[in-house]
This record gives structure tokens, C-alpha cells and sequence, in this order.
């Protein structure tokens, strides 16, 4: 039995403009591309080992970094115990980790008993452009090696040019960060790489349970 082969796995403002002081920006929810099977599917999950994502070819540390936000912003869900492994660590030559055909029942079998956990999280990043026009790619796969089925997918693309994500990224900076940033405040997020990373890791987590709706002002 072979599991069906996924997209993904191919290869595997200053705060002068919120509407009053003190009060963070309405703005549209966040549409991300994904599919969730079930949030009982996410219950039944207790670790997770997240393989380092490969990196991008020409911009040197965004894959780690983007890694690193991501752990980061999974762990903050608190739905499992999450353990990243970089593609470097030896055991990650012990198992097939790509595959263009998916992966068998028994490569599945062979990952759990390698790793010791009940799922794997594998991806990449594409198409990293930096700023003036900051845009990235995100391929995410969770797979449950007991089950063997995705459990949860994402493949989308973030782009700082698009005004529906730079309002998400006003509210971002003024819900998530609040200060810290000055003098460029929200703006920092469509400049630095490595903040723009975390934003795009907020969002992605928030597709596996999102959190309550922050109060707004009208």
C-alpha cells in the first residue's frame, strides 16, 4: 500500500494609521491554503519530529530560520510535543525522507520506529523573494505514521505587495508584538527577512486550531 502522492512532497503603517490609539486594525481573516482532516485526528497525535526544511537555493538561511519560526510558533498551540531534527543529524540517512512516488506502509513503519514518534512534519520553502517586494512559499506535510495519511497541509504563498496581507501584518505587529520594533513598528515584517518568517509561521500554526478572535475596536 502506497500513499497517495501530495504537491508538496514533489520533492518534498506606523500605528498613526490603526483606527484609533490603542486599538488594533480590522482586518480580513487569513485564508490560507491548507487541509485539516480532523481535529481528532490532531488529539490522537502526541510527538511530532519536524525535519529541518531544505534550504532554498540562492538565499543561504532562510530555510533554517524559517525551521526555527516554525517550531516556534506549533509549540505555542500546545496540541503535541514537537522535536525538530536537522537534515544533517546522521539518523536522517537511516530513512527515505523524499519520495516522488509517496512514501509505503512500510518506509512509514520504518520512520516511526527510527524517530519514535507518531507523526512527521516535512516541507520546504520556495520562491523567496526579498524586500522591496518580499514574497514566500511554504510547503508543510503532516503525516501520520501510524495511520498513514496527511493530517494536515499547507501550501501557500505570502506576498508583502498584496494590501489583504499587509493589513493581516498591521494586525499581526499590533495583537502579537505590540512593541519592540520601533522605529519601523509593523513595517519591520515586510522588510526583515527573519520577522516576515515569524509572521508567516503565526499564520500557518493558526490553521491547525486557530485561536480565539482578538477583541477589535470598531
Amino acid at each position: 500500500m502506497t500513499l497517495a502522492r501530495t504537491s508538496l512532497l514533489a520533492g518534498v503603517a506606523p500605528l498613526a494609521l490603526l483606527v484609533a490609539a490603542g486599538c488594533c486594525p480590522s482586518a480580513p481573516p487569513a485564508s490560507i491554503n491548507h487541509h485539516l482532516s480532523s481535529p481528532e485526528d490532531l488529539d490522537s497525535i502526541r510527538r511530532v519530529v519536524f525535519i529541518e526544511l531544505p534550504q532554498e537555493p540562492g538565499y543561504a538561511g532562510i530555510a533554517e530560520d524559517t525551521t526555527v519560526a516554525m517550531a516556534e510558533a506549533i509549540r505555542a498551540r500546545r496540541l503535541f510535543r514537537l522535536d525538530v531534527i536537522g537534515r544533517d543529524d546522521p539518523i536522517c540517512e537511516t530513512v527515505m525522507l523524499e519520495s516522488a512516488e509517496g512514501f509505503s506502509m512500510a518506509q512509514l513503519r520504518q520512520m516511526r520506529d527510527t524517530f519514535h514518534c507518531d507523526a512527521i512534519l516535512l516541507g520546504r520553502v520556495r520562491n523567496f523573494r526579498p524586500h522591496p517586494c518580499m514574497r514566500v512559499g511554504l510547503d508543510l506535510c503532516l503525516l501520520d505514521l501510524r495511520r498513514g495519511k496527511p493530517v494536515w497541509v499547507v501550501d501557500h504563498t505570502w506576498d508583502t505587495t498584496d494590501k489583504v496581507v499587509e493589513k493581516r501584518i498591521k494586525q499581526y505587529y499590533c495583537q502579537q508584538l505590540k512593541s519592540g520594533l520601533e522605529p519601523m513598528e509593523w513595517q519591520i515584517v515586510t522588510i526583515s527577512p527573519q520577522a516576515f518568517e515569524k509572521f508567516v509561521a503565526f499564520e500557518t500554526a493558526q490553521t491547525l486550531r486557530p485561536l480565539p478572535p482578538a477583541e477589535l475596536c470598531e
